[in-house]
């Protein structure tokens, strides 16, 4: 850089000779000589583009990896020991949430559920047989005592009218009244009984029993659920829908609790994560727009002019804990990945918009030189040079803004060949055919070309030759 900052100064110092050589010639027809130093008058070939007033955008850039949103990535474990039995999906196979991946080996599983549920069974047939009404037949024997006990009573009633007045005429004894009062009273006493039972075997079991057995049945219902869960764990399922990325588990391993064999990714939706400095993430904020694109990709579109289109995005996260090494805060950005172009893992290019502003007044960035004491800008006015010291602002896309100058759009800046050029210094611009290509490219957005300090001094001593033979 500083050679190339001598070099341009001694040019500078090529300018007065210029003139002295221009004055220098043949003396012949004075309309002739005039003519001629009119057109050998020394001056500085530039090329300038308009200065333009057009929105502005300010953006953040910044380079970071393409991560899955947390709760689109799975890893699949197994929840118990066991044989891998099946593969029952192969890796790059899109799956569903709940599609089996992995079967283990379900014998003592199922053995397990089989007995649960076996006893289960039988306590429910308990409870039923507990709360079922007397059968026909068995109320039918009930009956038939009922009526066998009602017979036995009036037979004993009976033979006690009959000893009662014997008893009075004291042709029987007391003894033998005693006896058939004492048969009496048993036979009223069976058929209380077998009323009795009938009245039992119709009311029902007791509430406290079929409590008890209620609760039994719950605790076989929860061994049935847990045995049935122990034997679904033997199958590992998809947690999410996406993609089998891995599976490194085969038929005939024992995997263990815990073992990580694969895994599932939806990169439908991604983040790109970037870490900012300060100063440009307290600019960023949630719900910002955002495009993402491949690193390679934004190199490859200087290079070449099929420019693959960035994605969009929004901000989802601005970090509030900074890298303790670096200080730089982490910013997520949302993007919409359905074509699959963002691979988790990928270097991605961010550009954040931060704010947009219209009706700015803006120049190419390579017409501003900083020599040490602030911003130069060189502006076409009149044939000659003229030196401003503009108030630099937002770059953007090639282009900056300006404050602080007497500039107005359309006005002409210089972009190449004015290096340092004295303020009235003469100049021409470049010739029209490449003028006019760099206003096209410059209306398409296109950034105009500039040429490096050695293709500009082969120029100026070119220019210098050409007076010289004049």
């Amino acid at each position: 850089m500083r050679g190339l900052l001598m070099k341009r100064r001694e040019w500078g110092l090529v300018f007065p000779l210029l003139f002295a050589v221009a004055g220098c010639g043949p003396h012949g027809d004075e309309p002739a000589a005039d003519k001629a130093e009119e057109e050998g008058e020394a001056h500085v070939t530039v090329r300038a583009v308009k200065a333009r007033i057009a929105p502005l955008i300010e953006t953040v850039e910044a380079l970071g990896r393409c991560e899955p949103l947390p709760d689109q990535i799975a890893t699949l474990t197994p929840a118990v020991e066991g044989h891998v039995h099946e593969l029952l999906a192969r890796q790059g196979d899109a799956v569903k949430k709940g599609q089996p991946i992995v079967e283990l080996d379900k014998s003592a599983a199922s053995a397990d559920l089989a007995e649960k549920t076996a006893t289960r069974d039988g306590l429910k047939a308990s409870l039923n047989l507990l709360k079922s009404i007397p059968r026909s037949e068995e109320r039918r024997a009930n009956e038939l005592a009922i009526e066998q006990a009602r017979v036995a009573v009036a037979q004993a009633k009976e033979a006690v009218d009959r000893l009662k007045p014997l008893r009075d005429r004291h042709e029987v004894s007391e003894q033998q009244l005693f006896i058939a009062q004492t048969a009496l009273e048993q036979a009223q006493i069976q058929q209380k009984t077998a009323e009795a039972q009938l009245a039992v075997m119709l009311l029902g079991p007791r509430p406290e029993a079929v409590a008890e057995a209620e609760g039994k049945i719950k605790t076989a219902d929860a061994l049935v659920a847990f045995s049935q869960a122990h034997l679904d764990f033997h199958t590992i399922r998809s947690p999410i829908d996406g993609v089998l990325d891995s599976l490194t588990c085969h038929p005939g391993q024992t995997i263990a609790i815990g073992s990580p064999i694969g895994e599932v990714v939806d990169t439908r939706r991604v983040f790109a994560s970037v870490w900012l400095a300060p100063r440009a993430a307290v600019l960023v904020k949630m719900g910002m727009p955002a495009t993402v694109q491949l690193a390679e990709e934004r190199a490859l579109a200087s290079e070449s002019a099929e420019k693959p289109e960035p994605l969009k995005g929004t901000i989802a996260f601005v970090g509030r804990v900074a890298d303790v090494q670096t200080g730089n805060l982490p910013v997520r950005i949302l993007v919409d990945n359905l074509g699959g172009r963002l691979t988790v893992g990928q270097a991605v290019a961010v550009t954040i918009t931060v704010s947009e502003r219209k009706d700015v007044l803006q120049v190419p960035s390579q017409a501003v030189l900083d020599l040490g004491e602030g911003p130069v800008l060189g502006v076409v006015r009149e044939g000659k040079s003229a030196v401003l010291h503009p108030e630099l602002r937002t770059p953007h896309d090639g282009w900056v803004e300006l404050a602080g100058a007497e500039l107005k759009e359309g006005d002409l800046v210089i972009v190449e060949g004015g290096y340092n050029l004295p303020e009235g210094t003469p100049v021409k611009l470049a010739a029209d055919e490449p003028e006019k290509k760099d206003e096209k490219d410059e209306a398409h957005g296109e950034k105009p070309e500039v040429k490096d300090a050695k293709t500009e001094g082969h120029d100026a001593k070119a220019e210098v030759k050409k007076e010289e033979g004049r």
